[in-house]
C-alpha cells in the first residue's frame, strides 16, 4: 500500500515537472493552439502539448456574455490564444488573438495607403511617438506638417492624422507615418477646387450684371463682398452718391444687398462692385422734391469769394450769389454767413439735368427804401428811363451807389448755378 501511494506521488511529481518545464517554455506574445477540458465559474482550462491545464479566465474570453453550461458543452474545442503573461504564472487571453486579427486587418489596410489617426503620448529630438494597438507609432518632425516645427510638445494629446510611410521589422513592427502628406494632398485640393470655381465664376460674371453678395469684412477703404463664393470689394466710393466717411454707415456685415459689377479684371481675379448705381441719386429725387420758387431751407456747406454754397439735401446743393446774400453791397459772403449756419432761401432757378440750384437769401428779405439824390433829378430821371446796357451801367454808375451794385449782379449772373462738383474740378484743374 505504501509502495502504491509513493508511486502516485511521484507521478503526480512528474507530471507538476513537466507542467512546469512545459510552462517555461512559453513567451510572452506567443500564439498558441490549446483545448478545452473542463469549464468553472471562473472560465475554462485549457490544456496545450501536455498534461498541465491552464486557467483561461472568463474575463479573457471573446465573448460578451460568460455561461459555464455552454462552454461545458465545447469540451475539446481547440482555441487560439496568446500567452499574455508567463510569471509567475502562465496567463493567457483569446481576446488579445482577436484584437491582433483587427489590428493586422488594419495594419494590411494602412499598408495599402488608408488613413489613420492616433493620440500623440509623447515626443523624442526626432519627432512625436504614439500607439496603434499594440504597434509603436512614429512621426518624424518634419513629416508633422509643412515647415519646420519648433515645439513638438504642444502636440501631446493631439489626435494625429496619419498616412503610412514604412513599417520598420527590425526587433517589433514600428509604423513610421506623416501626417504633412494628408495637409498637402488637402490644400490642393481645395486649392484645385477653388480655381475651378473661380474660372466658373469669372466665365458668367459681366461688367453690368447685378449680383446678390454677402458682405464679409469692412475696412477703411470699402467692403469685401461674397458673391457666389468669391470675393467682390465694394469701394466706399461706390456706396453712395452723396459720400460716406465709414463703410458701416452703408452696408452691414453679415447681411446681404444687391450690388452693380463695374469692373471685371479676369488676369488679376478682381471685380469691382458698386451699391450706389442700384439706388436713385439725390437730384432725380430733387426734381421730384424742389421747383423755382419754392422757399427752401438748409446749411451752409462752403463760402467762396463769389458767393456761398448751400446744402439742401445730402449730395443736392444750391449756389447762393453773393449778390443774392443781402441787398446790401458785400465784399465777401464771410462777413454775413458761416460754414455751418442754416438758412432759408427761394430758388431762382433750378436744372435738375446740369444738376444746379440757384438761391436767394435777399429774396426773402424786405428791399430798403431808397432816398431820393437832391441833385440833378430831372436827369436821373431822364438816365432811369433811358435803356440800360451794360457799357451805360458802367458809365454811369458812381463808385459803391446803387447802380453798382446792380451792374454787380446783371455781371455775374453767369457763374449761376454752379455745383460744388464743377467748381472743384475746376479748382483741381487751375493748380
Amino acid at each position: 500500500m505504501e509502495e502504491n501511494n509513493a508511486e502516485v506521488q511521484a507521478t503526480t511529481m512528474m507530471d507538476v515537472v513537466e507542467g512546469i518545464d512545459k510552462a517555461e517554455r512559453y513567451k510572452k506574445g506567443q500564439i498558441i493552439t490549446a483545448k478545452i477540458v473542463s469549464a468553472t465559474d471562473e472560465g475554462v482550462y485549457v490544456s496545450a502539448a501536455g498534461k498541465l491545464e491552464i486557467l483561461l479566465a472568463k474575463e479573457e474570453l471573446a465573448t460578451e456574455e460568460y455561461s459555464r453550461e455552454a462552454y461545458a458543452e465545447k469540451v475539446g474545442t481547440e482555441l487560439e490564444l496568446m500567452v499574455v503573461e508567463v510569471t509567475p504564472k502562465v496567463k493567457l487571453s483569446q481576446k488579445m488573438v482577436e484584437k491582433l486579427k483587427e489590428e493586422e486587418a488594419q495594419l494590411k489596410e494602412i499598408e495599402e495607403g488608408k488613413e489613420f489617426s492616433v493620440i500623440c503620448t509623447g515626443f523624442n529630438k526626432g519627432g512625436l511617438t504614439a500607439e496603434l494597438g499594440t504597434y509603436p507609432v512614429f512621426v518624424p518632425a518634419k513629416e508633422i506638417r509643412s515647415g519646420y516645427v519648433k515645439d513638438l510638445e504642444k502636440y501631446t494629446g493631439k489626435k494625429l492624422r496619419l498616412r503610412l510611410i514604412e513599417i520598420r521589422k527590425e526587433r517589433r513592427k514600428e509604423i513610421i507615418a506623416s501626417q504633412r502628406v494628408i495637409i498637402e494632398e488637402e490644400r490642393a485640393a481645395r486649392e484645385a477646387a477653388k480655381a475651378e470655381k473661380e474660372a466658373a465664376f469669372f466665365e458668367s460674371i459681366r461688367e453690368g450684371d447685378v449680383v446678390e453678395g454677402k458682405v464679409e469684412r469692412v475696412t477703411s477703404f470699402g467692403a469685401f463682398v461674397s458673391v457666389n463664393g468669391f470675393d467682390c470689394l465694394a469701394h466706399i466710393s461706390d456706396l453712395s452718391w452723396s459720400g460716406v466717411k465709414n463703410v458701416t454707415d452703408v452696408l452691414e456685415i453679415g447681411k446681404r444687398y444687391e450690388f452693380k459689377v463695374l469692373r471685371v479684371d479676369r488676369e488679376n481675379k478682381k471685380v469691382s462692385i458698386g451699391y450706389k448705381q442700384l439706388q436713385p441719386q439725390p437730384w432725380d429725387l430733387a426734381a421730384e422734391k424742389y421747383a423755382e420758387g419754392d422757399i427752401v431751407h438748409g446749411k451752409v456747406v462752403r463760402i467762396v469769394p463769389f458767393g456761398a454754397f448751400v446744402e439742401l439735401d445730402r449730395g443736392v446743393d444750391g449756389l447762393v450769389h453773393v449778390s443774392q446774400i443781402t441787398h446790401e453791397w458785400l465784399e465777401n459772403p464771410t462777413s454775413v454767413l458761416s460754414i455751418g449756419e442754416e438758412v432759408d432761401a427761394k430758388i431762382l432757378a433750378f436744372n435738375p439735368a446740369e444738376r444746379k440750384i440757384t438761391l436767394s437769401i435777399k429774396a426773402l428779405q424786405p428791399r430798403p427804401e431808397m432816398e431820393p439824390r437832391p441833385e440833378h433829378r430831372e436827369h436821373e430821371h431822364h438816365d432811369e428811363d433811358r435803356p440800360r446796357t451794360k457799357k451805360n451801367a458802367r458809365r454811369n454808375a458812381p463808385a459803391g451807389g446803387e447802380e453798382e451794385d446792380e451792374y454787380r449782379e446783371w455781371n455775374e449772373t453767369e457763374s449761376f448755378g454752379a455745383s460744388i462738383s464743377e467748381l472743384i474740378g475746376s479748382d483741381e484743374e487751375n493748380k
